[in-house]
């Protein structure tokens, strides 16, 4: 008897449970369901407005930049076939003119412009007193000078003159001459600060074979230098171009003539 109670009991329950999953979920708890699914999808799939501007501004901006680029190209293959080649221009090597050395002989001494070439030092000829001196070339030097002492300025016929003792820098007795004074000059020695007033006369010069002109000597005591004549820019000006490393490129002519 128990056994069919149970039995009946557990009919029962199996019948109630499976009509009860027959009903369930109903229309209504589908319809709400599947709209708040359909919300969800639609509030986080939704493009947005914004980025859709941005990808079309960029998207048109990169179309007027490919034209741009097109336009470009396009006059460079233009200028390419108009433009002709680039010409060549062949510059010649440099002429280089080797300066005479001391050994020269007089002929290789004169440049193509008519200048002559003298060494740092050489032998220039004086009238008067009519003879050579040892001259030291100074291109820094504006006007010439010679060893000069016992300098004393006088008049001769109403006109300046002046005599003076020529050191020839040599062992040989100074000589005594007179000449016109040309000017006064005064010069500020580099080491003291007096002004020096110096006399200029005037020699005949004579260098080489060609070279002859009369040229302004300040009067000064040079005898602690090693050349008793300073040859300036004033005698060199037109006419010479000095090679500082050569020496005596001029024989002394016999009595200072040819």
């Amino acid at each position: 008897m128990r056994v069919y109670t149970a039995a009946v009991s557990l009919a029962l329950l199996a019948t109630f449970a499976l009509s009860s999953c027959s009903q369930w979920p109903g229309p209504e708890h589908r319809d709400v369901s599947m709209s708040a699914i359909e919300s969800i999808v639609q509030a986080h799939c939704k493009p947005d407005e914004e980025t859709r501007d941005t990808l079309n501004s960029l998207g048109a901006i990169i179309d007027v930049q490919a034209t741009e680029l097109q336009e470009l190209t396009a006059a460079v293959e233009t200028i390419k076939s108009t433009s002709p080649a680039p010409s060549r221009s062949v510059v010649p090597a440099p002429v280089c003119v080797t300066p005479p050395h001391s050994t020269a002989s007089a002929a290789k001494t004169t440049l193509d412009d008519s200048k002559v070439v003298i060494g740092a030092t050489e032998w220039i000829h004086l009238a008067p007193p009519g003879q050579y001196f040892r001259a030291r070339v100074d291109t820094g030097a504006a006007t010439s000078s010679i060893s000069a002492k016992n300098v004393v300025r006088f008049e001769r016929d109403g006109n300046r003159w002046v005599s003076f003792d020529l050191d020839t820098g040599e062992e040989a007795e100074p000589i005594h001459l007179e000449a016109p004074l040309v000017r006064n000059v005064r010069i500020r020695q580099a080491s003291f600060d007096d002004i020096d007033r110096r006399a200029v006369v005037r020699f005949d010069v004579m260098l080489g074979e060609s070279l002859r002109q009369p040229t302004d000597f300040t009067l000064a005591d040079r005898t602690r230098m090693s050349y008793p004549v300073l040859l300036g820019r004033s005698f060199l000006k037109d006419m010479a171009i000095v090679d500082v490393s050569a020496k005596f490129l001029h024989p002394r002519l016999k009595d200072g003539k040819k």
